[in-house]
């Protein structure tokens, strides 16, 4: 799988919210685009999407040009979990289940439901099939979904914040099922604030400031006191023991 953002420009109300946007990622990677609130990382994940539709530039895969595929046949592609869920009262099995609408044409058939049962298990919520997805905690529920876009069995994942509003054990367990996935060869594109969790968890990081990707590379190599300053406009110290990796803030600016 070879999948490349190439110069997209995207405006809203006639103003740019992404500028040039480049980047490639290869298969079984975890890619994190990192920056602060505001800085584009969403735009850019909708965008891919095809929520969003560029004004200029071009998103290929595998070779193929994905601007002009409805947002119904990029789901047969990727998978994309945003950042807000919406409420409802599905059982757990249910809300699986969604991921499979791309190919049901009425109702799911058996092979959905072994599809949605694997997606379960795979991250260790098969025992929750029947319980309301309302009943849930957070991070109960991110698993969930997460599962349902495993249902989806695309070899691509778009991933908005998946950590977002979880205790520190949920963020791990989150980020270790989406680390087995790519293992396996899958490959995530994941749009994170978090500093320290993109060091430990990420192959590749993209920053982004103001629409822009800024600075790119290993996490271990772009992230340092210089490059957290330009983009979050905060001071940091960076300590390192046993070979990892942590950052600190001191200060605004």
């Amino acid at each position: 799988m070879r999948f490349r953002v190439e110069d997209v420009e995207v405006e809203l109300n006639s103003r740019k919210i992404l500028d040039g946007v480049t980047f490639e990622i290869s298969k079984g990677e975890i890619v994190v685009l990192l920056g602060p609130n505001g800085s584009g990382k969403s735009t850019i994940l909708r965008t891919i999407f095809g929520i969003l539709k560029p004004i200029k530039g071009a998103i290929y895969l595998n070779g193929g040009k994905l601007n002009a595929a409805s947002v119904e046949e990029i789901a047969k592609i990727m998978g994309y979990l945003p950042q807000e869920h919406s409420e409802t009262n599905l059982r757990v099995i249910d809300v699986v289940l969604l991921g499979r609408t791309p190919y049901i044409s009425v109702n799911p058939g058996k092979e959905d439901y072994r599809v949605a049962e694997e997606a379960l298990k795979l991250v260790g919520m098969e025992d929750f099939a029947t319980r309301k997805f309302s009943e849930l905690s957070g991070g109960e529920r991110q698993k969930v979904i997460l599962a349902r876009i495993f249902c989806q069995e695309t070899d691509f994942m778009l991933l908005d914040e998946p950590t977002s509003h979880l205790d520190i054990k949920s963020q791990i367990e989150v980020l270790e099922i989406i680390r087995r996935i790519t293992e396996k060869g899958k490959t995530a594109l994941v749009a994170m604030h978090d500093i320290n969790l993109a060091l430990n968890f990420s192959d590749r990081v993209l920053m982004v400031r103001d629409g822009k990707i800024v600075h790119t590379g290993k996490p271990e190599d772009v992230i340092n006191t210089e490059t957290i300053k330009d983009v979050f406009g905060v001071r940091v110290e960076i300590l390192k023991e046993n070979g990892r990796i942590l950052v600190v803030p001191v200060g605004v600016r």
